[in-house]
């Protein structure tokens, strides 16, 4: 099936069958670390518009997760093309995403919030000040991980 329509689209019920996340283009600042599925990304202060691979622990800028690692793709994609809510990676603001994370601040485990990490840049790492997290959570994990660094399913909800 195929359908394009340049015009407004009203339906009752639309599925997606396709991808598990909300995500929205994004351009993302390069660094020293290569940007990959996966990654959490914080908002860029020094771009309007623009995202960064997080680097910092608790970064209450903290944005979303780069959609498409583990063989999950994004369910569906938001931009304007030719504006500035346009960009060239599909970050994901809400849904199941399978993130990048380190267990620096012990093993991760299903129900775990999460928070950036400052120890692997686009890593998400365990929340163990909850006085600090408030503003800096990327979302919930649905899987785990016991040591190390590895991909985990999580559940991004920007709190």
């Amino acid at each position: 099936y195929e359908l394009d329509v340049a015009g407004t689209t009203r339906t009752h019920v639309l599925k997606i069958t396709g991808g598990a996340d909300l995500s929205e283009n994004f351009d993302i600042a390069h660094s020293n670390t290569a940007v990959k599925p996966g990654m959490v990304v914080s908002i860029d202060a020094n771009t309007p518009g623009g995202l960064v691979i997080s680097s910092t622990a608790y970064d209450r800028r903290v944005a979303g997760i780069i959609s498409g690692a583990g063989g999950v793709s994004p369910g569906m994609v938001m931009s304007q093309e030719g504006t500035i809510a346009d960009g060239a990676y599909p970050v994901a603001l809400t849904g199941r995403v399978y993130c990048w994370v380190d267990t620096s601040h012990g093993a991760i485990t299903p129900g775990d919030m999460l928070t950036t990490s400052a120890v692997n840049p686009g890593h998400a790492t365990k929340v163990l000040d909850h006085g600090k997290a408030a503003g800096a959570i990327i979302g919930k994990a649905m899987s785990g991980l016991e040591d190390g660094s590895g991909l985990v399913l999580v559940l991004v909800n920007l709190q």
